[in-house]
């Protein structure tokens, strides 16, 4: 039986490093000695013309015509042409890990490699460097997949991400944009005199939202645990502590469904505020947005699923029950029993009855109406309900402190002031698990030791929780969350 041509492949690459060992050169040496990046050369080639350089990076393309051989070598920056005569190419010298131009032979594409030579242009005007001294860096062992064929499987693309943006470098910007993301809001927040706390992932109770969590054990101390679904009671704990304005850029785990905006693990900034209620946050997060898109992108217009978005423009702010009303005709506020809700409902074409009158104007919000938010909007004044650690509005106690900012049809920040009064939070967590029951993951379990943190007190406080990802999926503009998460869970 023939071998398969993978394993073909593979066998001849390994002949060739077990020949590069016989030679005496190390095929996986520990440092090279580079000196300029490819993209800097030809950027800039006026200035490197008839210069020395080393070049490093990937090899990804090579082809010999006898007394001549060609490479494209990559590297982070860009690309560059190698060019290698037989008589400018220096032999092998084992000790120093070069290879002579006899031995061109055991590179293939995929190899890492470094060259050492003089930056200049081929006969047809190609910048290139001519290579005198080239070492081998990294044997490639597995052949990369056929550019043109191999990559077009879109789980292929997610477990070997790495293969996609060694082909098209270009594929690394949304994983880029997220480091520039991180770096603009911990520029914002520090400017502004908040504190980033380091907060555990692995807690002995779960809390700060509805979620089912990811349970662990801990050896050490011979006890249940959990991954975090939210690090805002322990937060709201520094500030009891005596800090003003803290602030988090965690990982959260949340084990529940996987779709084009979620993913179980993902990541959030979180910040307390203290002496501030939810309209000191609405102001915050509309500057806080604006300065991600001047700081990471150098701009404040973006194209978002067809829309063009100004975040110079200020952000629009209505309540949940007038935007549902505007897009809708009904007046949510003004419904007097949860038959009447129901019956709007099932009018606007709901299969299923709602628990509460809060609870159907927020899902009249998220299937009717959400998706026509394209300007940055600030929704206002959720059910109280549904919203148990916000602190209920003065003005009309079903509703709550609490806003959410949409984007293109995207929510992207859950946002509130903090209950502070110890002995309703225990209440509504009460009520709330009696009428999930005790077998509710979902739900939030009682977290006493949270309450004895509020009955010594905690000043009024307000906390922002935009996502990192749905940041990310906004500012360049991608529809699928595996497009801004370089390691996105799959089976």
């Amino acid at each position: 039986m023939s071998k398969a041509p993978i394993t073909e492949l593979r066998d001849a690459r390994l002949r060739k490093l077990e020949k590069l060992r016989e030679l005496g050169v190390n095929p996986y040496p520990s440092t090279t000695n580079r000196t300029h990046r490819a993209g800097t050369i030809v950027s800039d080639y006026e200035a490197h013309e008839g210069r020395k350089v080393t070049v490093a990076g990937r090899i990804m393309s090579w082809r010999s015509h006898g007394a001549l051989s060609f490479g494209r070598l990559q590297d982070p920056s860009g690309s560059i042409q190698l060019y290698m005569r037989r008589d400018t190419v220096e032999n092998t010298r084992p000790e120093e890990g070069t290879l002579g131009y006899k031995q061109l032979k055991l590179f293939d594409v995929g190899d890492f490699a470094e060259a050492t030579g003089e930056v200049t242009k081929t006969k047809r005007g190609e910048i290139s460097v001519l290579v005198q001294r080239i070492r081998m860096l990294t044997k490639s062992l597995r052949p990369l997949p056929d550019k043109w064929s191999g990559l077009k499987d879109p789980e292929l693309l997610l477990r070997r991400r790495y293969l996609d943006t060694t082909f098209d470098p270009d594929n690394r910007a949304p994983f880029e944009a997220v480091s520039r993301i991180l770096h603009a809001l911990r520029g914002f927040l520090h400017e502004r005199g908040y504190v980033e706390c380091l907060t555990p992932v692995i807690q002995p109770q779960y809390g700060g939202g509805n979620a089912r969590p990811f349970r662990t054990y801990v050896n050490a101390l011979s006890c249940n645990m959990y991954l975090a679904i939210s690090h805002e009671l322990y937060l709201k704990r520094m500030i009891a502590a005596g800090f003003e304005k803290v602030y988090t850029i965690g990982r959260y785990f949340r084990n529940e469904g996987i779709d084009r905006t979620h993913q179980p693990e993902f990541s959030m900034l979180e910040t307390m505020t203290a002496f501030q209620d939810y309209r000191y946050n609405m102001d915050l997060l509309e500057q806080l947005f604006r300065h991600v898109a001047q700081e990471a992108f150098g701009k404040t217009v973006f194209t978002i699923r067809g829309h063009e978005i100004d975040f110079a423009k200020p952000f629009k702010r209505i309540s949940m029950v007038k935007a549902v009303r505007e897009a809708t005709g009904i007046d949510f506020s003004s419904l007097s029993s949860l038959e009447e809700a129901n019956q709007h409902l099932e009018t606007l074409g709901f299969s299923e009855p709602a628990e509460s009158i809060g609870e159907a104007l927020v899902r009249v919000l998220e299937e009717r109406v959400q998706e026509t938010l394209i300007q940055p909007t600030l929704v206002y004044g959720h059910p109280a309900e549904v919203s148990p650690l916000a602190k209920p509005m003065d003005s009309d106690p079903r509703y709550s402190e609490r806003f959410e900012l949409f984007i293109a049809g995207l929510e992207t920040s859950e946002n509130w002031s903090e209950q502070n009064d110890p002995l309703r939070l225990l209440q509504t967590w009460k009520e709330k698990r009696e009428a999930a029951g005790a077998d509710d993951e979902e739900v939030q379990p009682l977290d006493y030791d949270f309450i004895e943190v509020l009955e010594y007190g905690m000043p009024p406080t307000t906390g922002l929780g935009p996502g990192i990802e749905r940041m990310a999926m906004i500012f360049t503009d991608r529809d699928n969350i595996d497009d801004v998460v370089f390691f996105p869970m799959i089976r």
